[in-house]
């Protein structure tokens, strides 16, 4: 079964003759309307015959025989050999596997296998790796006690100052 707009352009064109003819018209609600737009279209198949010319085509040799090329070739391309995809299923299944692999060896080398001790506060947390002092005369010395987990940075030569001086 035809739709409106097939029946509609049959109609613009001349094309609808006897019963079809009769009923189409019939089905239109405004027919007036209708007919001004078929005149319309009439009138511009007119206008686009008469001005608008297609250009000429001066290799129209080598234009047709590219095009039958192209339709060989396509013709003769089967539908299994189309594009390929890089991720295979075998590839895909290989590219799992190495994943979760990794995750564990990540796991396994990250994560402490042991009971987690937590911090109090009394540990070793520092350490003086170089003294140097911008003074000559004054002489930096580190002392280290791993009995007693201390480390004292001793200052020589360093003036006095009371506790209630600003500096």
């Amino acid at each position: 079964m035809k739709t409106f707009e097939e029946k509609f352009t049959e109609w613009v064109d001349g094309r609808l003759a006897g019963e079809e003819l009769e009923a189409f018209e019939a089905e239109l609600a405004e027919k007036e309307n209708a007919l001004a737009e078929k005149k319309g279209a009439l009138k511009l198949g007119a206008l686009i015959r008469d001005h608008c010319q297609p250009p000429e085509l001066l290799n129209a040799d080598f234009f047709n025989h590219q095009l039958m090329q192209r339709i060989e070739a396509d013709a003769n391309r089967s539908p299994e050999k189309g594009v390929r995809h890089f991720w295979t299923l075998p590839k895909l299944a290989w590219a799992g596997g190495f994943s979760m692999a990794l995750v564990a060896a990540t796991y396994f080398l990250a994560v402490p296998k042991g009971p987690v001790e937590y911090s109090t506060g009394r540990e070793y947390v520092a350490q003086i790796l170089n003294t140097q002092t911008g003074d000559p005369s004054i002489t930096a010395t580190t002392i280290h006690s791993k009995d007693n987990k201390l480390t004292v940075l001793w200052l020589d030569g360093l003036e006095y100052l009371p506790s209630d001086t600003e500096q």
